[in-house]
Order: C-alpha cells, then sequence, then structure tokens
C-alpha cells in the first residue's frame, strides 16, 4: 500500500523553480538599489558569511532581521551544521496577495484534502492504493 507522502509528492502542488541566482547577479542587484557599487557589495557578503561562521564556532545564534536565525548544532556523530529559521517578516512578505509571480505545478490541487489526494492515486495506481 502507497503512503500518503506518495500522493503528495506526485500529485500535490509545488513551485517550479527557477535556476538558483549566483552571488554575483545578487551583488548587481544589490547595487542597483543601494548607493553600494557591486564590489562593495560582493565583500560585504563575504564578510557576513564570515560572521556567521564565526558565531556559529563560538556557539552563538547570530539573528539577520528580515532573514532569519542561524543557529549552530551538532548531529549525534559529531558533524557540526548550522540551522536556519526562516524570518516570520519573510514568510509573511511571500504570503501577501499578488507577490509571487512564479509558476506553480499542480496549481488545482491547492486546498485539496487527503481523500482528493486518495482519488487521484489510485486512479493513477490501481495496483497500489493509498493507505490514509
Amino acid at each position: 500500500m502507497a503512503k500518503f507522502i506518495q500522493a503528495y509528492q506526485s500529485y500535490g502542488p509545488q513551485v517550479k523553480l527557477n535556476k538558483t541566482v549566483r552571488v554575483e547577479k545578487l551583488a548587481a542587484w544589490i547595487s542597483m538599489r543601494t548607493s553600494l557599487n557591486r564590489s562593495e557589495v560582493m565583500m560585504t557578503l563575504q564578510e557576513l558569511n564570515e560572521a556567521v561562521l564565526f558565531f556559529a564556532s563560538e556557539g552563538t545564534p547570530v539573528k539577520l532581521p528580515g532573514l532569519g536565525i542561524f543557529t549552530p548544532g551538532i548531529d549525534r556523530h559529531g558533524n557540526y551544521r548550522v540551522n536556519v529559521r526562516v524570518d516570520k517578516a519573510l514568510r509573511q512578505g511571500l504570503n501577501q496577495p499578488n507577490v509571487f509571480g512564479g509558476r506553480i505545478e499542480n496549481p488545482g490541487q491547492i486546498g485539496l484534502d487527503n481523500d482528493g489526494y486518495k482519488l487521484l492515486w489510485d486512479d493513477a495506481h490501481p495496483d497500489d492504493p493509498l493507505e490514509l
């Protein structure tokens, strides 16, 4: 029997991602909107990276208002990592009406309940029904 996650991954709404913006393009965009030139923005972004790494290595979370909190962590094998919790204002900003201009795959499934996913899955996979 199939699991719900399989049905959601196949039929659920998903953002169709564009190509990742490289730091050079990001710096050029910020430069257009500020009095900084592109090389100054690049240097500032590199220093921001170094600052987060420094404070994380000291066990200190770094809060960047509007972006999020970067918190050092460790897994059971002793591997360090940086956990990121996105700022509430950033999440809310993306959810304002008419802000998101990207593409959505399966937009018709927005708001679909579990029974709806079961109907879609079972119709396409009669030999492997969805278990709810």
